[in-house]
């Protein structure tokens, strides 16, 4: 449990250069703990969140991007069973959720809300890997976890369904 939400805790977004800085929008959080929902995810993993000027440049950044601003974070996603979701699902489930800035890594996604809080353009789909940054949709029709139906309880489910016609088919045939 953390202190901004359920799931994520302030110390997660904090600088990595040991500058102290950071506080993470809360739509960001709000949206992230609709990710964590869509995907059933076991956890998200913040790998970069706030970025200071120095930092942002240090690791390859404008000095000015969305994380120097508080709306971003990089992620990975731990499916339940503690193997990670591919980079591909992690984007079709955050631009799902509204995410206006959403670029692909390797196993791991950045997403922020640059479509709804102050930022320089409201939307970027991209690939980090190989430089495509006009990404128009990375939707697949992927069925997450999250948004399976578990069977009733008392009542069978399609193939157990299956099954009993089956039986009675060849039973009465």
């Amino acid at each position: 449990m953390g202190n901004l939400s359920a799931h994520f805790d302030k110390s997660e977004f904090i600088c990595k250069c040991g500058c102290k800085q950071g506080n993470p929008s809360s739509l960001l959080i709000s949206r992230l703990e609709k990710l964590y929902k869509l995907m059933d995810a076991k956890a998200i993993v913040i790998n970069s969140g706030y970025r200071c000027y120095k930092h942002d440049k240090a690791v390859g950044g404008s000095g000015y991007g969305a994380h120097t601003k508080n709306i971003a974070a990089d992620i990975v996603v731990k499916k339940q069973d503690g193997t990670l979701y591919p980079a591909e699902d992690i984007a079709e489930a955050a631009e799902r959720i509204g995410f206006g800035g959403i670029g692909m890594m390797n196993n791991a996604c950045h997403v922020d809300t640059r479509d709804s809080e102050k930022y320089d353009n409201n939307h970027w789909f991209g690939d980090e890997r190989d430089g495509r940054n006009y990404i128009k949709t990375f939707q697949r029709g992927t069925v997450f976890d999250g948004e399976k139906t578990p069977a009733p309880q008392g009542e069978h489910s399609k193939d157990e369904l299956l099954a009993e016609l089956k039986a009675l088919y060849e039973k009465y045939s």
